[in-house]
């Protein structure tokens, strides 16, 4: 079974699409509406109860594979499991099963606003609902689908993966791809396509040249611009064709195209492009980089060029390592530059100012330890440390280099179990620990003294009984 889940603004025009659909019909829901009209007015109920909530909208899908079936009741039934599952305990909901693909799928419509007035976190919902989904494939002896769509597009960062910003949100690119997935799901024309992503609050720029060719497409929501090419291959003009089966005429479509683009959503904020204004690269200076990288502070080969080819450890034209701070949904906020005494410049982002973020790596998607350490070498360090230890006991570890409090994902880090403070020894520190233990209470304390993590490294080189740290293994960062 295959699920897709978004998040949007308009219970109108999800609904109008909803039951729009040749052969669709109500088959579950807690709702006393049976058309767009009456369930719209219903879902604005729960949305007054909560107005600051700007995406109310939960629009799921869940497909079967090929020659599978199910009969109403049970998809019903389904869905309820599933919206449960989910965190849906208190909402109202709709489900509407279409019968326009050669597959079998239905539809949910559901209010992320609770009759309590709270919320449903969409923290790790995409985790969560591939769990939930397997869950159902054993209870109900269902054909496990991979999504296409997982397929075509950018994979997640491990930041998008786990999705959890300060706001709660994913990231602008996962709901883009989210959306145009389900936008695309029917095979529309590239106008509809256009047209259904205003709808949700999304422009489309398609850009020609000067002789009317298609040269690309980008897109837009809350402020934020990405190219087709950033999204994934699925999402480039060529690949809305060949991946998502948009339909596309030029004759038909660009005269159509080019007066949806007159008519774009506004938007609150003015876009800004997903480049950035880190320290210009200098792909000639990485290997001398990496090799001082690796002499001075013996960090392992291998953790610094994954760390380069993801783009979060490079070289500046002026010949030193940049290390790029990050969200949690992985958006770029600082630069930290390596400076020859061992001590960092921090080169601030204009397009960022009020994200706050870190240097940062986590050796897994689902997180059960956290540890907080003074800066990126810091991090490097233990990372290099803890490679050591055999795979299977290895726990999945966030390493978040922490300059003062506000940098703490303090809603992430308040649901792992296990959060180490491990700074190195300074006085300057203390008060950052106090401040941390109060938010933090599970949090412990551990020292590795004056020197440090990376003291501790080197010391373990210089040992002649003692074996250099070997290359990491086996580990996602």
């Amino acid at each position: 079974m295959i699920g897709k889940h978004i998040k949007g603004k308009s219970f109108r025009g999800l609904l109008n699409y909803l039951f729009g659909k040749d052969g669709a019909r109500q088959i579950g829901g807690n709702m006393e509406g049976t058309n767009p009209r009456e369930l719209a007015a219903e879902f604005g109920i729960s949305r007054r109860l909560n107005p600051k909530v700007n995406r109310v909208v939960y629009h799921a899908s869940l497909s079967l594979a090929h020659k599978e079936s199910l009969d109403d009741d049970t998809w019903d039934e389904i869905a309820q499991k599933y919206l449960q599952a989910m965190g849906f305990d208190m909402n109202q909901y709709v489900v509407v099963r279409h019968t326009d693909r050669t597959h079998e799928h239905i539809h949910i419509a559901a209010s992320r606003i609770q009759l309590d007035g709270t919320t449903v976190s969409d923290s790790w919902d995409d985790r969560r609902s591939e769990a939930v989904i397997r869950k159902l494939e054993q209870e109900y002896n269902l054909q496990s689908v991979q999504p296409s769509w997982e397929k075509d597009k950018h994979s997640p960062t491990t930041g998008e993966r786990r999705h959890i910003a300060r706001t709660g949100e994913e990231s602008v690119r996962v709901r883009l791809q989210r959306s145009l997935d389900q936008a695309t799901h029917d095979h529309p024309t590239m106008p509809e396509l256009i047209e259904r992503e205003q709808q949700q609050g999304i422009n489309i720029r398609v850009v020609y040249t000067r002789t009317g060719i298609v040269k690309g497409i980008s897109y837009q929501l809350d402020g934020v611009a990405f190219s087709g090419t950033h999204l994934g291959k699925a999402y480039t003009f060529p690949g809305l064709q060949k991946h998502r089966g948009v339909n596309y005429n030029p004759k038909r479509d660009d005269k159509r195209i080019q007066k949806l683009m007159e008519q774009a959503v506004e938007n609150p904020t003015p876009a800004v492009t997903q480049t950035n204004s880190l320290p210009i690269p200098q792909p000639t200076n990485w290997e001398q980089i990496r090799l001082n990288l690796s002499q001075q502070y013996n960090l392992p080969n291998s953790l610094l060029t994954e760390l380069y080819e993801k783009g979060w450890l490079y070289a500046s034209q002026t010949g030193q390592a940049i290390f790029v701070e990050r969200t949690l949904d992985d958006l770029p906020t600082l630069a930290k530059q390596l400076e020859p005494a061992g001590n960092f410049t921090a080169i601030p982002l204009n397009s960022e100012r009020t994200k706050n973020g870190s240097f940062w790596i986590a050796t897994d998607a689902t997180v059960e330890r956290a540890v907080l350490l003074s800066d990126p070498i810091e991090v490097l360090s233990v990372i290099a440390l803890e490679s050591t230890v055999d795979k299977e006991k290895r726990k999945p570890t966030l390493y978040w280099s922490v300059g003062d409090s506000e940098q703490l994902p303090l809603e992430f880090l308040r649901a792992i179990d296990t959060v180490v403070i491990a700074f190195k020894d300074n006085e300057k520190v203390e008060d950052l620990i106090a401040e941390i233990l109060a938010e933090l209470p599970q949090a412990k304390k551990v020292s590795p003294g004056e020197a440090g993590w990376n003291g501790m490294l080197t010391n373990n080189h210089s040992q002649p009984n003692q074996s250099r740290i070997p290359e990491l293994q086996g580990w996602e960062l």
